[in-house]
């Protein structure tokens, strides 16, 4: 899966921030490269470390007048050895506008002179080889002279530790090494890595010299990176920007880690597992029934729709011209939908995301309706995530003119109907008016409707509360 490929990705991201740091520090006047010698010197004797990595990630999609943001974050417990190489990660993962929460677990260690991941989540697990020798040769290389640093005058304090300060360029070359299959999982594409660097914090703490913690900020990188993925997928009419990748390595502790071992119910669950070829595997990805999320589920937008190629014939009506709608975790319950009136059913809806597309007249100006069903979530619930959905919009500059209303409930064909409105202008001259809609069906499941309006000729003048009526009467339950 896409999803367990990216995580062995951040865990040899963690490796080699472990590495980077453990490369340098000297005793006169401190300097940027004497300090660096002295940590080389302190960690010799270092033969593992406890760490954790925090990744935030804001991702901008765009496509046919239609634009989101997807945030995810990760947070990762790392143990990690040097002799023999070796890592166990337990990390907790959510994806904001997906409503996807998840528990994953990997290990990485030495097996008949390769390096094998196994990778686990929702109690499925995979297992990969890698060429040890290949990937420990890579490794030397990245760390030898990738990275300059420059020492910050002064010191801190972190968690009651005096600590220097290290203000880092990491080269492209660094860069290739850690995130080069990543950009190979994505396809082929050119990328001049050359002219690539990220930003670097590490804190060395005074008193050992030794690393407390790196910040790595990957953003206009991955940026590049994405570019490149979407051309060489041939997708000319969207555009995907990484506006935040941050990555902060916390050192919790070292020389403290036992013998990393694969649980034998691990390796005996285990199936080979061959490497992703698409980053919408990633996307797709499914989550049991199990394991659902913590907030409701938010489907990919149209920015999204180059992940699913829109059926031949289009989805088959029932008889009475209605669509069937089913629920993203896959069970037997659905619930019939109507095209709304003025409306077309679009070739990207599957019976999981019914798109409806506004029929107009009009250049440069887009409607669009999007139903999702879901179930086990409550009013206040879908009422708070929705509003802080929509206060994210205040976080980013991007955003100007932002105006949100709170939520109301009408009456439609005898059920309560809630819903909120944002109005907004994106990058100064697009600009978006919102519905988030909702409904509870008799047997606990919620019907979802997101309308959004875009314009790029001037202010939005189509949509208005009349929209709650017509989305939700196409609702036949």
């Amino acid at each position: 899966m896409r999803m367990k490929k990216r995580y062995g990705l951040l865990t040899v991201m963690a490796l080699l921030l472990a590495a980077a740091v453990l490369g340098g520090c000297g005793k006169k006047k401190v300097t940027a490269e004497s300090l660096m010698e002295e940590v080389e010197a302190n960690m010799e004797d270092v033969d593992s470390a406890h760490m954790n990595l925090l990744a935030n990630i804001v991702m901008s999609i765009k496509q046919s007048g239609i634009s989101m943001d997807l945030k995810v974050d990760m947070d990762m417990d790392m143990e990690v050895t040097n002799d023999p190489a070796a890592a166990h990660i337990e990390a907790d993962m959510s994806m904001s506008l997906m409503g996807l929460s998840m528990e994953l677990e990997s290990y990485s260690v030495e097996e008949d002179g390769k390096m094998v991941t196994y990778s686990g989540m929702a109690g499925e697990w995979t297992r990969q080889e890698q060429p040890l020798e290949q990937k420990s040769a890579d490794m030397n290389a990245m760390i030898t002279g990738a990275t300059s640093y420059e020492l910050q005058d002064g010191t801190e304090k972190v968690d009651g530790r005096e600590v220097y300060i290290l203000n880092g360029k990491v080269s492209g070359k660094y860069m290739e090494g850690v995130l080069g299959e990543v950009s190979g999982s994505m396809g082929s594409m050119s990328i001049d890595w050359s002219k690539m660097e990220m930003d670097m914090v590490i804190k060395i703490d005074k008193k050992t010299k030794q690393p407390v913690s790196a910040e790595i900020d990957c953003g206009d990188a991955l940026s590049e990176l994405m570019k490149g993925a979407m051309g060489a997928a041939g997708v000319e009419d969207a555009e995907v920007s990484i506006k935040e990748f941050v990555m902060t390595c916390t050192y919790k502790s070292f020389n403290d880690v036992d013998e990393i071992v694969v649980p034998e119910d691990v390796k005996a669950a285990a199936v080979s597992g061959g490497s992703s070829d698409t980053l919408d595997d990633f996307l797709n990805n499914s989550q049991p029934e199990s394991d659902l999320p913590d907030a409701p589920s938010f489907p990919a937008a149209e920015g999204n729709r180059e992940e699913t190629e829109p059926e031949e014939d289009g989805l088959t009506p029932n008889a009475d011209g209605t669509y069937t709608l089913k629920d993203y975790w896959g069970g037997d319950q659905g619930v019939k939908i109507a095209a709304p009136a003025g409306y077309e059913l679009s070739p990207y809806s599957d019976d999981q995301y019914l798109y409806f597309d506004a029929v107009l007249d009009r250049d440069y100006h887009y409607v669009s309706a999007l139903y999702t069903l879901d179930r086990d979530y409550t009013e206040e619930t879908m009422t708070d995530y929705y509003m802080e959905g929509m206060e994210y919009y205040r976080t980013d500059t991007d955003y100007s003119d932002l105006d949100i209303q709170e939520k109301k409930t009408v009456q439609v064909n005898g059920r309560d109907v809630s819903y909120v409105k944002c109005t907004y202008v994106y990058d100064e001259d697009n600009y978006y008016t919102e519905y988030c809609i909702w409904t509870f069906l008799p047997d606990g499941q919620v019907v979802q409707c997101e309308v959004e309006e875009s314009s790029y000729d001037g202010p939005c003048d189509i949509l208005d509360d009349g929209i709650v009526e017509t989305v939700m009467s196409a609702v036949r339950g």
